[in-house]
């Protein structure tokens, strides 16, 4: 019948979306994962490069900021690895509450993560990724107490290589 097909498909389609999604995120933070940002990053670079006008009419360009929470080896190493996963977990949580929608966040690796700011200038970045680092300076962790992160990043440049943009 027709509605057994249908509700037979909705099943085959809720299950194909699950596969999607677990090959997308991180399973321990929920972030986008190392192979999606690989895959986006790409895509916003040919998406800007087909689309160059929209750089020369606008500032607001997108800003790759890498993350790094500092001395991580030592909280695995002090309290085990179990509370370095809460850490990872938790940092996680909180770049998914500072930043906005449509602002990408990854887990990049171990304790790195990614967030692509899209459309916003050099001050808007710089404000929403200083605001993000003292959240997380000011963030009494449960039992490992305060932890900082370093951050560094970069404007997107349409015309360069993702690596070139990673690296700098």
């Amino acid at each position: 019948t027709t509605k057994a097909t249908i509700t037979y498909l909705t099943v085959i389609f809720k299950n194909l979306l699950t596969l999607l999604d677990r090959f997308e995120r991180d399973a321990l933070t929920g972030l986008l994962n190392r192979q999606s940002f690989d895959y986006r990053f790409e895509d916003l670079l040919e998406h800007h490069q087909r689309n160059p006008h929209r750089a020369q009419k606008s500032d607001a360009m997108p800003w790759l900021a890498i993350i790094d929470i500092d001395r991580f080896k030592s909280i695995n190493d002090t309290y085990g690895h179990l509370f370095g996963d809460e850490i990872l977990l938790l940092t996680a949580r909180r770049i998914q509450e500072c930043f906005r929608f449509d602002d990408l966040a990854f887990r990049y690796g171990g304790e790195e993560f990614i967030v692509i700011l899209n459309n916003t200038d050099m001050a808007g970045a710089q404000l929403a990724l200083e605001r993000f680092r003292k959240n997380i300076e000011t963030y009494d962790f449960p039992t490992v107490g305060l932890v900082t992160v370093s951050i560094g990043w970069s404007l997107v440049r349409p015309n360069e290589a993702a690596n070139s943009i990673i690296h700098r």
